[in-house]
């Protein structure tokens, strides 16, 4: 999960499908399942939601080794694990006799800051809550208060936030791109969801599938979640302000732009599984 990139979007459609899913719902008290020692997939929600979820909290580092402990992927209780440490998931969960694939939304990191600005300051909800920031206008914020540099690079060789990112990690992200994920981008969401659907054996013509499908990708409400600040919000490539955080992500921008390239190459991929030759 990449903060601002879709990925709430799409988990909520997951849920709507029915899928069972490992984030860290399922260790919330209130359904008193977060001491158990083995596995339970469970209904949070009968008759309002058709998801599960398991017992499990895959959010963090902490989360995930207990997960492995408890032999979270060897259960086969779960369809979609939910996480931004992929690296530490990878590494912990799965093993030659488990294996999984790795799907993730990207968005172009000038987009995914300019929308961390605006939504922070009014997300009273969020426990990263900015009101500070409504003072702030978004050219400086991006010159003197943006902290964020290289994320997505950073996550994916292993490093922390406050590490300095370099041309081999850089190397490293995109290798580990083009071997293990199968990529979507938040501006083709339709096409990032079908091909997700396809991997991971989703009926999209099942009518209540359909009708998830039609709720987060066409109806006003749905859609609103994922693309009405990307419209509202757009700074102009080349801008003052999008050079200023451009400067800070470079490695990231370089990464984008090769993921773009890895999502085209993959549709032929995706389409053989979707119609394997018998």
């Amino acid at each position: 999960h990449i903060p601002k990139s879709g990925g709430t979007a799409v988990k909520t459609l997951y849920e709507c499908l029915g899928t069972t899913l490992a984030n860290q719902v399922g260790v919330d008290p209130k359904f008193n399942l977060q001491d158990k020692n083995e596995v339970i997939a469970f209904h949070p929600w009968p008759g309002i939601s058709r998801a599960s979820y398991v017992n499990v909290d895959t959010t963090s580092k902490p989360g995930l080794n207990r997960a492995r402990k408890m032999g979270l992927v060897p259960s086969g209780l779960v369809d979609l694990i939910i996480t931004s440490e992929v690296s530490h998931a990878a590494e912990y969960l799965f093993d030659e006799s488990h294996k999984g694939h790795i799907l993730a939304l990207f968005r172009h990191p000038v987009d995914r800051l300019v929308s961390k600005f605006f939504y922070l300051r009014e997300a009273t909800w969020d426990p990263q809550y900015r009101p500070q920031w409504k003072n702030l206008n978004i050219l400086e914020f991006a010159k003197n208060k943006n902290r964020e540099n290289n994320y997505v690079v950073k996550k994916l060789a292993g490093l922390g936030v406050n590490d300095t990112a370099t041309e081999e990690d850089l190397r490293i992200a995109m290798r580990t791109i083009k071997m293990r994920f199968v990529v979507g981008l938040l501006d083709e969401m339709e096409e990032s969801v079908r091909r997700f659907n396809v991997v991971m054996g989703i009926d999209e013509t099942d009518m209540e599938n359909r009708e998830c499908m039609n709720h987060l990708l066409h109806d006003s409400v749905g859609a609103r979640n994922y693309n009405s600040d990307a419209r509202l919000h757009k700074v102009e490539t080349g801008s003052t302000v999008w050079n200023a955080f451009a400067r800070r992500n470079e490695l990231d921008i370089k990464l984008y732009l090769f993921i773009v390239d890895v999502f085209g190459q993959q549709k032929e991929i995706i389409d053989s599984y979707e119609n394997p030759i018998h």
